[in-house]
Order: structure tokens, then C-alpha cells, then sequence
């Protein structure tokens, strides 16, 4: 008997495992619709911990320019300096979209 309603098995509103799907018919939590424009993706990154970034690649690429033997010396100092112009320029970017403060709503 297939349909015996038991305590172990599946009813209705039942995923995988016996758990109850998010929308189950028992759940009375409604969820409150967003204010605004949705949000897609995640928050950018702060800009101090960009520039922090970026000043730990300038220095990897000063260590590489005065540590490193004549041979090969040019390249890495370019990769690292290079990396760091690419954080700076995020941390730059971060730092103009972060949102201003509120418009005032007082009316003279």
C-alpha cells in the first residue's frame, strides 16, 4: 500500500527527504515585499581594503624591482605594478558609487 499517510511517509508539500518545501501549505510567515529597486549581485567591495590592496602589490613590485636578480627583473615588476593600478582603479571606482546621503524632504 502506497498511500498509507504514515508518519514516515511523503505527503503532499514534502520535498527530497521528508522536509517541507519553503512554501508549505503550514508556513503563515508572509514575506514583506522590497522597497525600491531590486538588488542584484553583491555589495561592492570597501574602498580602503582595495587601496590597501594596492599598496601591498606597489610594494611586492619595489621589493621585485630591488630584490630580484637583472635578468627577469622587469616583467614581474610590471605584473605586480599593474595589479596594483587594477585595485587602485577599483577602490577608485568603489569609492564614487558609494551612496551619498539622503535628500533632505523639507519643503519652504
Amino acid at each position: 500500500m502506497s498511500g498509507s499517510g504514515g508518519r514516515g511517509g511523503k505527503g503532499p508539500n514534502r520535498g527530497p527527504g521528508g522536509r517541507a518545501t519553503p512554501g508549505a501549505a503550514g508556513s503563515r510567515k508572509r514575506a514583506r515585499p522590497p522597497v525600491g529597486p531590486p538588488v542584484v549581485g553583491k555589495r561592492p567591495s570597501r574602498p580602503g581594503f582595495l587601496a590597501a590592496c594596492a599598496l601591498l602589490w606597489f610594494g611586492a613590485a619595489i621589493f621585485a624591482f630591488f630584490g630580484l636578480h637583472n635578468g627577469w627583473k622587469l616583467i614581474p615588476v610590471i605584473c605586480f605594478a599593474g595589479i596594483g593600478i587594477l585595485y587602485l582603479r577599483g577602490a577608485a571606482g568603489s569609492y564614487l558609487r558609494r551612496p551619498g546621503p539622503a535628500p533632505t524632504t523639507k519643503s519652504k
